[in-house]
């Protein structure tokens, strides 16, 4: 398998991992945050569950502000509908890096509107570990908020 078919399946993977934290989480816990400054549950959820849509924007191009209106659109309340947007998600980041030949997808390059340049394979590792880091957020905020869940849960 090439590394572009193991970040894609490490992508579906990870995905239905962080579905199964982000339906645990209860409506009476969204507005929680660990302290001042810092995302309330349902907000952190909402990033999660976006990363795959909004990171394939930021490749092909979007603006600061075209990135932000289409969070907005994504913005849900539910584990569920949550859910459904991460994966619809991931389903477009793999179709379009799966578009992509071997030179566009080892060499080709995308600008983000912040500036930086990378080649579409290191935009893929970056949206994979993006997930990860905001999966170990979820679930520190699920453990605070009493869920019991573990090392079973997080590598299941």
């Amino acid at each position: 398998m090439t590394g572009r078919g193991l970040l894609l399946d490490e992508l579906d993977r990870i995905v239905a991992n962080c579905c199964r934290f982000l339906e645990l989480a209860k409506p009476e816990q969204h507005d929680w945050r660990p302290q001042e400054g810092m995302r309330t549950l349902i907000e952190l959820a909402n990033h999660l569950a976006q990363i795959p849509s909004v990171d394939l924007r930021i490749i092909k191009g979007d603006t600061e502000q075209q990135v932000e209106d289409y969070e907005r659109e994504l913005t849900r309340d539910s584990g569920r509908a949550l859910c459904g947007v991460m994966r619809e998600g991931a389903r477009d980041v793999r179709r379009f890096m799966e578009g992509l030949g071997f030179d566009d997808y080892e060499n080709g390059s995308a600008t983000a509107y912040f500036g930086r340049t990378q080649t579409h394979s290191q935009w893929l590792l970056e949206t994979v570990t993006h997930i990860y880091h905001h999966r170990a957020m979820l679930f520190i905020y699920l453990k605070l908020n009493g869920h019991r869940i573990g090392t079973r849960e997080l590598y299941s």
